[in-house]
Formats: C-alpha cells, structure tokens, sequence
C-alpha cells in the first residue's frame, strides 16, 4: 500500500519521458516515488538532509541526489534543467515546517505542478507560487476510488476509459514492478533497514517513535510455524440450559448498544466474534469477553457448540446469515431487516421449516417496560383501536450506506419496521392492508413517510415518520386512542393513560427502548429450548407489511397483503 500511495502522487503529477521532477524528502514514499519516475523515463532529483538515504536513492535509480544542507541547490538544478527549473516538484518529507513549499517554489520552472503527498506544513510562499503559475495538488492515497463507498465497499467499479488507474490498479502495478524478472523493477528489499520478530514489536516502536538510530523500513516477522501455538479449546458440547452464542458483524450499533447488553446477560456464553476485519474481531474480543475471534462467519455457523447466533452485519446480509444458521440447526436473531425484499424473506422462512432451531428479529421496541405496560392496558378494552405514531428520524445522508437500495435498503426497510411491528403489537390483530405517501425530497430520498396500516379487527394505524425535523425534538411520539382511553408514551421516557377524565403516569426511570429485554429472552429460550418468544409468523408480518409501504409508495395504492403465513 505504501508503493500505491507514492505511485499515484506519481501519476498525480503526469510527468512524461524526458522531464524531470525533484523528490523532496527521501523516507519510504520518496524512495519509492523516485524509482517509480526513473521507470517511466523521467530524470528524478531527490533531495534531502540525511547524507545515506541520498545515497540509497542514488543507488536505486536516482540521476541527481542533493543534500539540503549544502547551499545552491537553485543553482545546481537550473544547471541540470538547462536553466528552466523541475517540470514537477513532489513533496514527500514529514515535516510541521513548510520549508519543502519554499523549495519547490525556488526549484520549479514557470507553471510547474508541486504534488504534496508527504505531512508537511501547508504555508506555501505566495507571492512565489503565483508569479510561477504553480499548481498544488494533495495526492489522495491510493488512487481514485479511496473513500468511495460505492467502490470500495459495493464493488461499483469505475469505467477503465475513463478511469484508468484506480486504486486497484495502483495496488496491481505495484505488485506486478515487485514481481518483475527483469531489471526494470521495483526495489523494495533495499529499503528495509531493520527486522524485528513480533514479540519483540514494542523494542521497534520505540526505535521509531524516539529516533534512537537511523531507520528506513522496519519489517516485523511472524514466525513460519505457529503448530505448537496452543489453540483455545471450547468444551466438547454445551451444558445443558446454556445459551452458546456466536455473533456476526460488529458495527458501531452492536459495539455501542447489543454487545454491552449481551456481556451483562447470566445464562449467556459468548463464544465467537466473526467480523470482517481481524483488528475489530480482536478488540472486541477482548472488551466484550468472548473466547473467541475471528474473521472467517463459517466459524461460527460450522461451530457444533454454538446454539445461537446473532446475525448483527449490514442488512443485505441478514437474509442468507439467517438462513445458513437456521440450516445448521441453529436458533437466530436477526438484527432488523430480516431481508431487504420478498425473496430474501422466503429463503430465511424456508430454512425455518427445515431447522430446528427458531428466529427472531431485532424488534426490541416490544419488549420496552413501557410498551409491554401499554399492551397491558390495551388487553383490557375491547375494541379497535386507533393509533397515531410521530416518528421524528433526523436526516441521514443520501451517501450513506443505509440509503443504498442494495446495501441497506433505505430508511423504511432499514427503521420505519420498528414502528410497524410496534403498531401490529399494540393492535394485537393481523395487518390486512398498507397505504403510503411521501414528501418528495430534492436527493430523492423517501425519507418522509405517512404510512396507514389497517388491521383486521378494525384498527388502524397512521405512522408519520420524518427527517426533516429538529432533533432538540423527543424522537419518538405514541398515541394510541381505545374504548374511551387515550394512551400517550413519550419516547419511551413515560407513559399516560388517561380513562373517565382521571390519568395516571408511568416512567421507566430513563429511557428504555427494549434492547436488553429483547436479548434476555431470546437467550432464555434458546437456552430452555421453549418456544420463540415472538410468534415468527407475526414477525414475517410486520417484514412483508414494511415491503408493502414500498409498493404503495411506487403504485401510490392501497396494498392488501394477504400474507399466506
């Protein structure tokens, strides 16, 4: 990665056959880039303070090395230039001075471009630049496409006419100038100045870090054998009432919220972490608790003792996670969505039929002290009921990975279910028909939402959800009206349930939104091998009803379900 960056501040420059470019700063990226310009034909200079590294540089390829020390360096390459000045200046040095933009101003000829790649000072002289005409340009790492989600995480790749050298591409080039027979190759192997075996990384950090000699490139070796490395062994099979958990994914909402809830859990053995990077396994293996970590998901799904999985990844996962569990016999719940359309809902179910183990979706709001004290006072009266949800959501960006139709599937599938498993818990009663519409948003976005959910013993229910407005707003408003009863909960912060003119108030002693509740009892029946504490066929419900918003949104219709559950 290190050739890629110092490769695309090359390309960065366009410099062609013939011309030459000074490198300033002759670290590892400087060494780098002047080999790659000495490949491409273009005369390099390399200059620096450190006499050896100059050296170094000579012997890689370099056709002039000038230590900054010494006075006339303008001199010296006007003399070189033919009296014209460095067609490109890059400037490589790790620096808080901005000594390097004096330079390159000094050195470059008339409209030269100056690439900055290097953490230098970023006070570039002026008057200097501007009576030069010279172009700044700060290299990107890798290359087009880095911090591009669509192309680094979505694989959307770029049109090779009109982007050649992608990030990719870079890493290729580099690869293929390392592997290269011939003389016309990259040298790394000159560049390495110390080896320190991994047990011994902390004597090399320092030597970094304090400069206590002279380095250049640091490798730490791991050792080629790890066969008499003792692996962690898991008992055979799992005690008897015990719920064995292995979860998958841990993004910043399992980290921040279901984790930690998880690690308080009695009952609950967490026995593995699959996440796709090796460092966050790790970590969080060793915050959280687990006895294992690691980035390989068949870990987890081929794992004989684990009984449970939690399915905590981005959502176009769920659907074939869940179902891979549930066909290795496993029970599982699912962060919400369960799938992100009709087809990905029916293959999850139809591994259920064949499993012995059960679902659950993250529908934690249901299991909220006060929701299940609302239910409560609903049981009690007959009748529809009438319900009004306010959901103040606050704006997420159209880049953002949730807004990504094949990725998380928008905000309605992503959240707006909550609210729809929500109403179908209050209502007790199946959902018969769906009606939408939204607020047209500049970016496209349906991200304001009035949806009516009709069920079949006559309740309704109308569920406003919002982006645009102010967050200083409480986020989650619930008024439920009911045989002469008006509920009100508040964000989950409280709850009035005002009958006869007379209201009582309820609190939770903060805001409780159902997230432990919903874990305990999933862990305590997998763990007493009970039935699912939600009826999966309700939960299949609210999943088709939330699709269903999306088909009247595009059909602006009515959308009867019949769901053959």
């Amino acid at each position: 990665t290190i050739g890629a960056i110092a490769l695309h501040a090359v390309r960065n420059l366009d410099a062609k056959l013939g011309e030459v470019v000074a490198v300033l700063g002759a670290g590892l990226v400087g060494q780098m880039a002047a080999q790659f310009l000495a490949l491409s034909g273009v005369r390099t200079i390399v200059l620096d303070y450190d006499q050896a590294r100059l050296d170094l540089a000579a012997q890689l390829g370099a056709e002039k090395c000038l230590n900054l020390s010494d006075n006339g360096i303008e001199q010296n390459v006007l003399a070189l230039t033919n009296g014209l000045g460095c067609d490109g200046i890059l400037i490589a040095a790790a620096t808080a001075s901005s000594e390097p933009f004096e330079t390159a101003a000094a050195i470059a000829r008339d409209r030269a471009q100056v690439c900055m790649v290097g953490l230098s000072g970023t006070e570039f002289p002026y008057a200097a630049f501007m009576k030069k005409e010279l172009s700044i340009i700060v290299s990107r790492s890798y290359g087009p496409g880095r911090y591009d989600e669509d192309y680094e995480a979505r694989g959307i790749k770029y049109p090779a006419g009109f982007v050649r050298w992608t990030e990719t591409e870079n890493l290729r080039e580099v690869m293929r100038l390392l592997a290269s027979p011939s003389a016309q190759k990259l040298d790394v192997t000159s560049l390495i100045s110390h080896r320190f075996a991994i047990d011994t990384a902390e004597d090399a950090f320092k030597m970094v870090l304090e400069k206590t000699e002279p380095h250049m490139g640091v490798i730490l070796s791991y050792p080629e054998s790890v066969s008499d490395v003792p692996a962690k062994i898991s008992p055979a099979n799992p005690k008897s009432g015990d719920c064995v958990l292995g979860v998958i994914g841990a993004g910043n909402f399992a980290k921040a919220v279901l984790l930690p809830e998880l690690k308080k859990l009695n009952g609950v053995r967490l026995h593995t972490l699959a996440t796709k990077r090796g460092s966050s396994a790790d970590h969080a293996q060793e915050t959280f608790g687990f006895e294992q970590a690691t980035t390989d998901e068949a870990s987890v799904l081929g794992n004989p003792d684990i009984n449970a999985v939690l399915v905590a990844t981005r959502h176009d996962s769920h659907a074939e996670l869940t179902a891979s569990a549930l066909s290795a016999g496993k029970s599982v719940l699912v962060e919400k969505p369960l799938g992100l359309n009709r087809e990905e809902i029916a293959i999850a179910r139809a591994a259920r039929e064949n499993s012995t183990g059960f679902f659950q979706i993250g529908f934690n709001r249901r299991y909220a002290p006060l929701a299940i004290q609302a239910r409560a006072e609903l049981v009690k009266i007959d009748g529809p009921r009438f319900m009004v949800f306010r959901i103040n959501a606050g704006h997420v960006p159209g880049d953002s990975w949730l807004q990504n139709a094949d990725e998380g599937g928008g905000r309605i599938i992503g959240e707006m279910c909550h609210f729809i498993d929500l109403a179908r818990y209050f209502a007790g009663s199946p959902i018969v028909s769906v009606q939408a519409d939204a607020a047209r948003n500049s970016d496209g976005a349906a991200d304001d939402v009035s949806a009516t959910l009709r069920f079949e013993d006559g309740s309704l229910a109308t569920i406003a959800y919002t982006s645009l407005g102010d967050a200083a707003v409480a986020k989650e408003s619930f008024e439920i009206f009911a045989g002469g009863t008006v509920l009100n909960l508040d964000n989950f912060r409280s709850l009035s349930v005002t009958t006869d003119g007379s209201t009582q108030n309820h609190t939770s002693g903060g805001q409780n939104k159902g997230f432990a509740g919903a874990l305990k009892a999933f862990a305590e029946a997998v763990a007493s091998g009970g039935p699912a504490p939600i009826d999966e066929n309700e939960l299949v419900e609210s999943s088709l009803a939330t699709i269903a918003v999306l088909d009247s949104l595009q059909s602006g219709q009515r959308i009867d379900l019949g769901i053959d559950i």
